[in-house]
């Protein structure tokens, strides 16, 4: 099972030979490709041939590409691999609006309460009550908007008063990458379970193509917030060493349905869970992750 995130930071040559990926630098590394889940090129001096590419399709190993900022900008999926790719679109298309709510409702419960196990893993144990006590007043479908309420109280509770998600400062650009990388792992689960990521449970913009991962992405945002509030400060510079500790971040332990997973190989189980949701027309079957440390998972 593929669980390796590799980061390109040098101008480099991305070549494949006998099922392995070679990186040409000053010396040459060879990785399996069945062991990559992601490969993110952040230097622009970057050369790929067109042999990698098929066989990272072939592999699902999804390709990140950033911008000059070294934000995410793009990723390349494979298209239609599925077996089953018209009835797995036909359900999206057929979720009815009561199973729709009540994922939803499962979604923000959880979001909740990994947002008060963040809050208690940096010993804000009274503010982690109140987010807990949120979380048990959310009805079907969110219909009072429990999520937005607890977001408000959760980022002041974390950072501050006054803090801002739409603010210029190095802690919103290490939670705009950490979600992006988060998200381009959903979206590549997804897709190799055959959703159409634009067509969502809960968010429908007509401009995103990835409506579903945001779904469930947001159960796992917490895990970036407290990676960032752990280890980026207001003096802290947007570096490689920030961004190196929001990729450790998908291999963090989580703990789905009593199982210790990292969230790469979670996320597959999570998405697997769903088709099951979908089939049976049964939230329960839906297993979501909960944060309880900062443990890397070890795949020994």
């Amino acid at each position: 099972m593929a669980y390796r995130h590799i980061v390109i930071r040098k101008p480099s040559k991305l070549s494949t030979r006998h099922e392995q990926l070679l990186i040409a630098q000053e010396e040459t590394f060879q990785i399996p490709l069945e062991d990559i889940a992601t490969i993110t090129i952040e230097e622009p001096a970057v050369t790929i041939t067109s042999s990698l590419l098929s066989k990272c399709i072939e592999h699902h190993v999804e390709i990140i590409v950033c911008d000059k900022k070294r934000m995410p900008s793009g990723i390349l999926q494979p298209f239609h691999q599925h077996s089953r790719q018209k009835v797995v679109l036909e359900t999206q298309l057929e979720w009815s609006k009561p199973f729709k709510k009540r994922i939803w409702q499962k979604i923000i419960i959880r979001k909740l309460e990994n947002q008060a196990r963040c809050l208690e893993l940096v010993d804000k144990f009274e503010e982690a009550t109140k987010i807990y006590a949120i979380s048990k007043s959310v009805e079907s479908g969110d219909r009072t908007n429990r999520e937005a309420y607890g977001a408000k109280l959760y980022f002041n509770f974390l950072f501050g008063q006054g803090f801002q998600r739409r603010d210029d400062n190095v802690r919103n650009i290490s939670l705009n990458y950490g979600y992006s990388i988060m998200r381009s792992l959903v979206a590549r689960s997804l897709v190799r379970y055959g959703f159409s990521p634009s067509l969502g449970i809960y968010h429908d913009s007509q401009t995103n193509a990835f409506n579903l991962a945001d779904d469930f992405m947001e159960t796992l945002q917490p895990m970036i917030d407290v990676t960032v509030v752990t280890y980026v400060t207001d003096e802290s510079e947007w570096s490689s060493e920030i961004r190196e500790k929001l990729f450790a971040v998908l291999n963090l332990e989580t703990v789905w349905k009593n199982e210790r997973l990292s969230i790469t190989n979670g996320v597959d189980q999570m998405v697997k869970s769903f088709v099951a949701a979908c089939r049976q027309q049964d939230s329960s079957y839906l297993v979501l992750p909960e944060l309880t440390n900062l443990n890397i998972h070890s795949y020994e």
